[in-house]
Parts: C-alpha cells; structure tokens; sequence
C-alpha cells in the first residue's frame, strides 16, 4: 500500500511538471544570414551611414565659445562680435579647410545662443535667386559684402593638426586697442574632424566632374540687378 502511494505521488508530480501546449501558438524563428556584402547589396555604401558620433563639432563649438566667455569678467550685452575663420596655423594665416568654416558657422550659433549680437560677414544685403529657383543671402565675392562692419569685439583662432585631432586655440580681441579680452584652447578628434571633412571631399570631386578641372568664372557671368519689388536688392545669376 505505501508504493503504490509513493507511485502515486511521483505520477501526480510528473503530470504537474510537464507544460500544457494545447493553448500555445507555434514560434517560428527566423535567420537571416547578415554579412557586409549584403549590406552592401542593399545599398548601404554611403559615406553618411557610418557609425553615429556620440559627439559632432558643434558639441566642441559650445565647450569652446563657454570657455571663452567664462574668462571675461565683465560681459556687456551691448557688446558686438564677429566671428572669423579659424586659421591653419602651418600656413600663411589665410588658410583654412571645411572643419575650421564649419566651427566658425557652430561659433556665431553660440555666441548669439549667449545673448550677444553678432554680425554675418558673409550677409550680401540682397537676394540670389538661381536659375534652378534656389535663394540665397550670403556671398563669398568680397565685392558684393560690406566694406564695413561696427564691431567691438573679434572672435578668431588658429587650428593646429596634431595627432590623433585638431587643436583649437581661440581669442576673443578687442577691436578698439586689439587687447586680449579671453583665450581659450579644446582638442577635437579625429574622427569628428573627418566627419566634416568627407563633405569637402565629396564636394571638391563633384565640382572637378562638372568643371573639367577648369574655372569658367568670368566678368560676363556676374549678376545683373533686377526689379526689385521687395524693399531688397534683387540679383540673379547663373551657376
């Protein structure tokens, strides 16, 4: 009589141990055979589909113009500035690359971010309007810009290639006696400096396919006004 209690009791616990699958739907697992040359298959050889940066220049630009203005000690909001390229400091001064313009763009952002007024050097004071239909107000034809801009103070560096980045040295000068109001310094890697500098890279082979390596740029292609009909000059020009 015990064993078979025993017996009994070791039935019961199997029963209760052993999952009902009556009441569940059927898993179907999929794999998929991942490899770089599917992904290349499927199109992924784009330039701007490489890893994420967890920090782009525009992260360094505020670290720097918060440094910068961290060593001044009595800002006037009255204050005006304006925003130069930073230079590369292996050349004449009068030399910089896609990285340096694209800082001084994130610069002028956060300068005004600050609450300070800057002014754009590169503002024509009229519109462009392409052929394609495109409209633009900045220029890079030192003739079309103001001679002029009321400024107090200037914001300029240099940019050194060191290894593994760029080091950025910063200065904000006033203009009235060109004295040294605040200096600051950040190192930008690699890697977030080859992020910009790809689009130039890009963009020097596009020009060089449609130029034939030659410059066409003559006094006859400049712009002629048109009716202006907007309270601002108008301008169109061909590409």
């Amino acid at each position: 009589m015990k064993y078979k209690a025993l017996s009994l009791c070791v039935l019961l616990a199997g029963c209760a141990e052993s999952p009902d699958n009556s009441n569940q739907l059927p898993v179907q697992v999929n794999t998929v055979n991942f490899s770089i040359e599917n992904a290349t298959k499927a199109n992924y050889t784009s330039k701007y589909h490489g890893d994420e940066l967890i920090k782009n220049v525009n992260h360094y630009a505020k670290w720097l113009t918060q440094d910068l203005f961290a060593n001044i000690d009595f800002p006037n909001n009255s204050d005006v500035f304006v925003v130069t390229n930073f230079a590369l400091l292996d050349s004449d001064l009068n030399k910089t690359n896609h990285f340096g313009r694209q800082m001084t763009e994130a610069m002028i952002h956060e300068v005004h971010r600050t609450g300070f007024s800057v002014i754009d050097l590169k503002a024509s004071g009229f519109i462009r309007m392409t052929e394609t239909g495109d409209v633009f107000y900045q220029s890079k034809d030192y003739l079309e810009l103001s001679p002029a801009a009321d400024a107090s103070h200037i914001i300029t560096g240099t940019l050194t290639k060191h290894q593994g980045g760029y080091l950025i040295n910063a200065q904000v000068v006033l203009l009235e006696n060109k004295a040294l109001v605040s200096s600051a310094q950040i190192f930008v890697p690699y890697k977030v400096v080859e992020a910009v500098m790809l689009e130039e890279n890009d963009q020097v082979v596009k020009e060089n396919n449609m130029n034939g390596n030659t410059n066409n740029a003559t006094n006859a292609n400049k712009a002629k006004p048109v009716i202006n009909k907007s309270g601002l000059s108008l301008k169109a020009y061909s590409q």
